[in-house]
């Protein structure tokens, strides 16, 4: 009986031997995705095509010059990136007129009733005055007629003695009669807090085009007397693609007067806003940029900030060296906080970066860190993400490629499939005009889990893990020798107990 059940033990734990072994091999064979399908629209022949910004992630190089864009049969079609040739932005900040308007004007048909007329240039003028006085005005109608390009940003002036929160939202029109949201519910902040005001008076316009627009109190019982708007905008040929939001950044670590927050691999981070988790919280913050003590690659060229918010409010900055041996750059100092109100919370707005790219983000406080709150903050961070406009050259479909290996005997003009200068791309190609192009769009694959932890979990019965950090390839390299020695083992004692079996079966 006993020399029945050891070869079937043994033979069991063989199979659970070659299983395990073929589970760790198929790990550490395994390769990530490099490759994603491209869906068009229209009929070509050049595309326009927006990256999500988890291609920092995936690609070898953070400037993205390892990108391909490959058709059916594998071979690389042309393209180039847009808005790095196109013409400057140009900025401009105008005063605009503003109209007090009553209540009673709840829609856009008593809008246009209210006796408006169109002077020669466009702009609008009453031709009679509301009877209720600006102090009740419940909405307020901004006239940027005389504006070119797109809106970045309102900068209101209030009352002096004005105090308090004020909620409202944005509308926009080009006829004063279909109105269409900008963003959602902002606030005009002024407050005085601690022995410090806080003032927050403008608000981001998000790059929209509108000839008009109208201000909506939340609570027409608690608005306030404006004084004046002016309006930042910019012409650009090839304007910027929205930005693109990471999710919530808890911190990596916390130091006595600080915090540090590790960011997505590669993103150039060029917005982030600050959420504090308690409520009436204060805090005076120095925020800098923390760079790889020992870069894996060259060094890219400085950054273009593509956040013309950016590059509207710091035009006349010079670049920041870094400073100290861990490699930080500061960027700024603000005040962040989040104070309760009466009609709802005051938040700390979004800051606009530079754009560059850091592996940490430090939040330094003026002070012991726990002025952040009970709990460190969590961060968001936005980035502008890259549009490049390709040639539908061979047969679809059409696919995203990453990680290609440039030749070691490239040509002097580049490895093959490399990015092309617009003109060479688009024949009379003009900085001062926008391309012409058909939209494209591409959903990124998502990092695989590892197949090695998914097996034994599941043997197991327990919970899957998080894949493993690349810093485990060593250790699991020599599970693998480990479990292949095992393997050898137990196949060597079953044939030997079978080879001293068989004499006694005859």
């Amino acid at each position: 009986m006993k020399q029945n059940t050891k070869p079937s033990l043994l033979l069991a734990g063989v199979r659970l031997a070659v299983a395990m072994a073929a589970a760790w091999c198929g790990a550490a064979g395994a390769q990530p995705a490099t490759t994603a399908p491209i869906a068009l629209q229209g009929s070509g022949p050049y595309y326009r095509l927006t990256l999500p910004l988890g291609i920092h992630g995936l690609a070898a190089r953070s400037d993205l010059r390892d990108i391909r864009v490959r058709n059916a049969t594998g071979n690389a079609v042309p393209y180039a990136w847009l808005r790095d040739e196109a013409a400057a932005p140009r900025f401009s900040s105008k005063e605009v007129p503003i109209f007090a308007l009553p209540a009673s004007a709840a829609d856009a048909s008593d809008d246009a009733s209210l006796g408006f007329r169109v002077r020669p240039d466009g702009s609008l003028a009453l031709a009679r005055r509301p009877a209720r006085q600006q102090a009740e005005a419940a909405q307020w109608l901004i006239d940027a007629s005389q504006l070119k390009g797109g809106l970045l940003q309102a900068r209101f002036e209030v009352a002096p003695e004005a105090r308090g929160l004020f909620a409202f939202r944005l509308e926009a029109s080009d006829d004063l009669r279909h109105w269409r949201p900008v963003g959602g519910e902002e606030q005009l902040v002024r407050l005085a807090h601690g022995g410090q005001t806080i003032e927050r008076l403008a608000v981001e316009l998000g790059g929209v085009h509108a000839r008009f627009l109208r201000l909506r109190w939340s609570d027409p019982q608690n608005g306030v007397p404006l004084t004046g708007v002016a309006i930042d905008s910019v012409q650009e040929a090839e304007p910027a693609a929205p930005l693109q939001w990471s999710g919530a950044l808890k911190p990596e670590r916390c130091g006595a007067d600080h915090c540090d927050y590790a960011l997505p691999r590669g993103l150039p981070v060029e917005a982030l806003r600050i959420d504090l988790a308690d409520v009436n919280t204060l805090a005076q913050v120095g925020i800098s940029g923390l760079l790889a003590a020992t870069p894996t690659v060259p060094a890219d060229p400085a950054p273009v900030p593509r956040n013309p918010l950016y590059a509207l409010r710091h035009r006349q900055r010079p670049p920041v060296a870094p400073t100290g041996s861990a490699g930080e750059v500061p960027l700024l100092d603000t005040v962040v906080y989040r104070l309760a109100q009466t009609g709802g919370e005051a938040r700390s707005p979004v800051l606009a970066l530079d754009g560059a790219r850091y592996t940490h983000l430090r939040l330094r406080t003026a002070g012991p860190v726990s002025l952040l709150g009970a709990a460190p903050p969590s961060i968001v961070v936005g980035a502008t993400p890259r549009t490049l406009v390709f040639l539908a050259q061979g047969a679809a479909p059409y696919s995203l490629a990453w990680n290609a290996v440039p030749p070691k005997n490239a040509v002097q003009g580049g490895p093959p499939g490399a990015a092309l200068a617009l003109a060479t791309l688009l024949p009379g190609y003009s900085a001062n005009k926008p391309v012409a192009a058909d939209e494209a769009t591409v959903v990124l694959p998502q990092p695989p889990v590892a197949a090695v932890d998914a097996a034994v979990a599941a043997a197991a019965q327990l919970p899957v893990p998080t894949p493993p950090d690349p810093a485990r390839k060593w250790w699991l390299w020599g599970a693998l020798g480990i479990g292949l020695l095992l393997l050898a083992g137990m196949a060597w004692s079953l044939f030997a107990s079978l080879r001293k079996d068989k004499p006694a079966a005859d």
